[in-house]
């Protein structure tokens, strides 16, 4: 990839207490070509249960010797827990109070030399498109490989590596939220399934009775309020910036089994990304790419952690 020469967004790191994913995520964040010029921000939350403390205390002691590799760091320690969203939430007004875009990483993503690079080229492409909401670095790519642009736009998002602007955030309220006349309607739930690539099937776990958002899944609320307001969320098609290595049992979910297409995606070589605003969404293209990335991402990787159980007793 090319040089990036305009003005670098800050990165909000989100973390808990879980040393060993956090300290990989820094270290290749350190890696990358501009971290000596990029503000990182860590946001640190505190201990949900009592038998908590002790590690997040002494998490929280490693956090605050990270001070190499970057422009400034910038630590914040929460006094009570506030869960993975509300952090989130925090971390992102937090930083806009003196910045207009984000990238936000969470303590299990690796990232390769061109992660920062790829976001802010994309957050300065995408600045004034009404249309785009959130940029994410992770790809999908065994399932969008072919799509003939290096860009493509779905209501899908994840967390693992992302990013946003301060003018497209600020209306999202993130305390409660009406799906009713979502879940009443047939039509949205087909739509909204098929090109969030079935992220919205989760609507109803991430958002209870129809109004109350979840800490859990605030990225899959975060892709229901892209669908209600028709913008998009930036993927790239073909090389992937992130990794997620948490999926061994300790992240919040308890999600513990080994795929090769969240832990070994990372590339290393990349070209130069070629950006675009061609948004056309075929329905059965983008069916193809759900159930691509339903079986043998999410499917794969469940049918593993099932059959795991039974080996191991």
């Amino acid at each position: 990839m090319s040089n990036y020469y305009g003005s670098l967004a800050p990165v909000g790191l989100v973390v808990y207490n879980r040393k060993n994913h956090t300290q990989k995520t820094i270290e290749s964040l350190k890696k990358n070509i501009l971290a000596s010029e990029t503000d990182l921000y860590i946001f640190s939350d505190a201990a949900n249960k009592k038998e908590d403390e002790k590690a997040v205390n002494e998490f929280r002691e490693y956090i605050r010797s990270v001070k190499d590799g970057f422009k400034n760091v910038y630590i914040f320690e929460a006094d009570k827990n506030l869960g993975i969203k509300d952090s989130t939430v925090k971390a992102v007004n937090t930083i806009f109070e003196k910045h207009e875009f984000f990238i936000g990483l969470e303590d299990d993503i690796e990232t390769n030399i061109y992660f920062l690079e790829f976001m802010n080229k994309a957050l300065n492409y995408y600045k004034d498109d009404e249309n785009i909401m959130a940029i994410t670095a992770f790809s999908h790519k065994h399932a969008t490989k072919n799509y003939k642009h290096d860009i493509i736009f779905t209501y899908a998002f994840h967390s693992w590596g992302w990013g946003t602007w301060k003018s497209k955030w600020s209306d999202i309220n993130w305390n409660e939220c009406d799906i009713s006349w979502y879940n009443k309607s047939l039509k949205h739930k087909i739509i909204g399934s098929v090109y969030s690539w079935f992220q919205l099937f989760a609507i109803n776990k991430a958002v209870k009775n129809n109004y109350q958002i979840q800490s859990s899944l605030w990225d899959v609320y975060y892709s229901f309020a892209m669908y209600q307001r028709k913008k998009l969320c930036a993927w790239s098609s073909k090389f992937s910036f992130t990794n997620n290595i948490g999926f061994d049992g300790t992240g919040y979910h308890k999600y513990d089994f080994y795929n090769n297409y969240f832990e070994s995606n990372l590339d290393k070589n990349i070209p130069e990304i070629k950006f675009t605003k061609y948004k056309s969404m075929n329905f059965f293209k983008y069916l193809i790419i759900s159930l691509k990335i339903g079986i043998f991402s999410w499917c794969a990787g469940f049918i593993t952690m099932f059959f795991s159980k039974f080996r191991d007793k």
